[in-house]
């Protein structure tokens, strides 16, 4: 079972920008001494649209903030509902409370923090934040005790409830009914995608008849809020059992992670292609081709059930882009020695030569004024002098050239609209070389 619990937290800050034309409020403070000004200042103005002496003046409120809300908590739990930040349209510090003596309430705590007195604002709400705390505990255990499905939820002080977030709301209170239990009635059950309702709460194992008749077998994660984001490239293989894996070159097929894909994600098959599409009819993968893909690894999965063929270890779908997106490729950097810039992706289109002497100019490897982006399996050797260029792969190493030998590179010129994070990996000068094969020197 894997739940994923969210509480919304006490402060919550509504970056929502002002509107066009719209009247800044008026401060309490007509400016702030520069000493006071937080560091983080100017991206909260720019943020939020505000001057920059109004950003750090609400930034150097948030300390008291936080011990008043704690305060609150703490003592007046009986009656405490919750505390946030509004930022627009003017500023405040909203506190919460059940009944009617908020006011009276807080006013021993403003003698301790009379900074917040001119923001801050009394509100009634139904439920106070130490009950909605205890639903929310209750919910899950209700959750734990139906069939494995994947749940978000948490406390959300501004609505003055608590809510789950679940792939078909219907469902999920159908299946809470039929175990015998009822939600509290402030418990609201929202879709994860309103315009996208699921047919079900769970996974799926899925099986596909191949190219030649053997099974394929695809297995699907329930519907989720949110998923992880560790990063897998490699090569999407279809193994002898019929699982498909993303294996990388550093590790064995056995090795290579099996993928859980999303609810909606299908097998397109063909006698030319196996294609992963994504919810929308997109392809986001094919079999033999390379592949890249969010998410993170498990060693075990409660759902779908897995035949024994395909054992692991998994992979759970987190992102992935359509195979148009994969298709343009990533900067890697490597350290080459003392402060030497190593620029890899993948293999370029051969659209000519560049011939010079491979030089280091500036902590880049150069030639005929170049800036050189190295294809996969091609490393520098650091503990060479003159440093070389080897490559490494199945188990060979061999020197290619080193620094100062004549070289020609097969490739194509390239700019940083040809990769993605370009600008915010690469400190050498273009212009760029992409190299498409290598060519030994003499």
């Amino acid at each position: 079972m894997k739940f994923e619990r969210k509480l919304i937290l006490l402060f919550v800050v509504l970056l929502a920008a002002c509107s066009p034309g719209g009247a800044e409020p008026d401060l309490v403070e007509t400016a702030v001494p520069t000493s006071e000004i937080n560091p983080d200042a100017q991206a909260f103005a720019d943020d939020l649209g505000i001057s920059l002496e109004e950003a750090s003046r609400r930034l150097n409120l948030q300390d008291a903030i936080g011990e008043f809300a704690a305060a609150l908590e703490a003592n007046e739990a009986d009656s405490f509902a919750g505390l946030w930040i509004q930022h627009e349209p003017e500023y405040k510090v909203v506190v919460a409370f059940v009944g009617e003596e908020g006011e009276a309430m807080i006013r021993p705590y403003l003698q301790t923090y009379p900074q917040l007195s001119d923001v801050i604002e009394i509100r009634t709400a139904q439920y106070t934040l130490a009950e909605l705390v205890a639903v929310q505990r209750e919910a899950f255990d209700i959750v734990a005790q139906l069939e494995p499905m994947s749940i978000a939820g948490g406390v959300d002080v501004m609505e003055n409830r608590v809510f789950l977030t679940v792939g078909n709301p219907e469902l999920f209170e159908r299946a809470v009914a039929d175990a015998g239990f009822e939600l509290p009635p402030m418990v609201t059950v929202e879709p994860i995608d309103p315009d996208n309702i699921p047919a079900s709460n769970s996974g799926g194992l899925d099986e596909y008849s191949g190219p030649e008749g053997q099974i394929i077998y695809f297995p699907r994660q329930a519907p989720a809020v949110a998923g992880m984001d560790a990063l897998l490239e490699g090569t999407l293989v279809l193994d002898d059992n019929g699982c498909l894996r993303v294996q990388h070159e550093s590790v064995s097929l056995t090795e290579a992670p099996i993928v859980i894909w999303h609810y909606d994600f299908s097998l397109e098959i063909s006698e030319e292609a196996i294609t992963v599409l994504n919810g929308e009819g997109e392809p986001v993968g094919r079999v033999g081709e390379w592949t890249r893909m969010g998410g993170g690894e498990s060693n075990a999965i409660a759902e779908p059930e897995m035949p024994e063929a395909c054992s692991g270890p998994y992979w759970i779908l987190g992102g992935i882009e359509t195979v148009a997106e994969q298709a343009i490729p990533d900067i890697y950097v490597q350290p080459a020695g003392d402060a030497i810039f190593y620029f890899q992706s993948k293999w370029a289109v051969d659209e000519g030569n560049l011939s010079g002497v491979l030089t280091v100019d500036e902590s880049c490897f150069r030639v005929n004024g170049y800036t050189i982006l190295w294809p996969p399996n091609i490393w520098p050797n650091e503990d060479t002098d003159p440093l070389q260029i080897v490559f490494r792969g199945n188990g060979i190493e061999a020197a290619m050239f080193a620094v100062g030998d004549e070289i020609t590179l097969p490739g194509s010129e390239k700019t940083a609209e040809d990769y993605r994070f370009f600008e915010n990996k690469i400190d050498c000068p273009g212009p760029f070389w992409g190299v498409a094969a290598l060519m030994p020197s003499e």
